[in-house]
């Protein structure tokens, strides 16, 4: 069954295949990751579900065991019905070792429901479920404008309210990145308006326009167009405020994969403005133009190997995160510096 296309996915939740007892759920939304995963959990499990038939484990914790997750999945419910085992997977540890036997003798009693973060097509685990007949993969990555008007319409029909076109447009440009904050935001926003009839505008400016959102595009601009300093204070400002460092990095490489795809556009013969997508906030798109002119193609795969290494370093090397997103974003504000200055 491998990885199911974006078409396939909410068939899928509605009604989980039986004959799939292991799902890989992964990408670098870990908002939509932890939705989604939550969400098939609660389907596969029913309404009546009692609170043990739902287990939740570490992927350190069965690195250590293997045996662990086989014992929990071919337990025979107590109680009956159907259990779901939640994996969570976090730092080095593998568990392709403790999932290969329960691909090749599914459970028939549960579900095996693995949450992770972004895997390379390479990576062992998401392998394993690629070769598998009887195991689901479904990626998750950052919500497009189409996706992010179905989660408005979602939470403001639920309030039982309108949204301004205008409002709508800037909304969908300030979201996106991570499912889970972005409902947050329009939650936020439907308490805000609450009684109001419709969403205006003004509404998103005073409410989701003070989104910590901001401040990290602010940071990852600054670096993208070769602005060190305005990175170095942007960037102190955030970790002051709580902002993860990996909700930095994140954004630079969505960031940096949009910029490869724009000047991919832009190299084919279309307009630096016209190549960027429609969902970049419209004080955002002239530094974001700017961006696509001074970084050709082989710079920006050069930055997104500098991204990605940090993403990984940063996980390894937790006591000192901090100390290596700034350095890679430093690296990638000193690239874009030399192209401009020769510019």
């Amino acid at each position: 069954m491998a990885e199911l296309r974006a078409t396939e996915v909410a068939r899928f939740f509605a009604r989980p295949d039986p004959s799939a007892r292991c799902i890989l759920i992964f990408g670098n939304d870990a908002g939509l990751v932890s939705e989604r995963a939550s969400t098939l959990a609660a389907t596969v499990l029913g309404d009546d579900a009692d609170a043990l038939s739902h287990i939740h484990l570490d992927s350190a914790e069965i690195a250590a065991d293997p045996k662990r997750l086989a014992d929990e999945a071919y337990a025979i419910p107590m109680f009956g019905g159907t259990r779901c085992i939640s994996v969570r997977v976090q730092g080095a540890g593998s568990i392709v070792p403790a999932l290969e036997p329960l691909i090749a003798t599914p459970p028939e009693d549960a579900f095996v429901v693995i949450a992770a973060g972004e895997l390379r097509k390479t990576a062992p685990l998401r392998k394993l479920f690629a070769a598998a007949a009887n195991a689901v993969a479904i990626a998750c990555y950052a919500d497009d404008a189409q996706a992010l008007s179905r989660v408005i319409d979602e939470e403001t029909n639920a309030a039982g309210l309108a949204v301004a076109g205008d409002a709508r447009e800037a909304l969908t440009a300030l979201l996106g990145g991570d499912r889970m904050a972005s409902r947050g935001e329009v939650v936020k926003l439907c308490l805000y308006a609450a009684g109001k009839g419709e969403i205006t505008i003004e509404d998103v400016r005073a409410i989701v326009g003070d989104a910590s959102a901001f401040a990290v595009d602010e940071a990852v601009d600054a670096a993208a167009s070769g602005d060190a300093e305005g990175f170095a204070r942007a960037y102190r400002r955030l970790v002051a405020a709580g902002t993860a460092d990996f909700a930095v990095i994140g954004a630079a490489v969505r960031h940096f994969d949009m910029l490869h795809r724009a000047r991919a556009a832009v190299d084919a013969g279309t307009p630096p403005d016209r190549a960027l997508p429609p969902q970049i906030f419209f004080r955002r798109r002239p530094v974001v133009s700017r961006q696509v002119t001074i970084w050709s193609l082989p710079r920006i795969e050069r930055a997104l190997d500098i991204l990605n290494r940090a993403v990984v370093d940063s996980r390894l090397r937790g006591a000192i995160s901090v100390e290596v997103v700034g350095q890679a974003m430093l690296a990638i504000s000193a690239i874009a510096g030399s192209r401009r200055r020769a510019a």
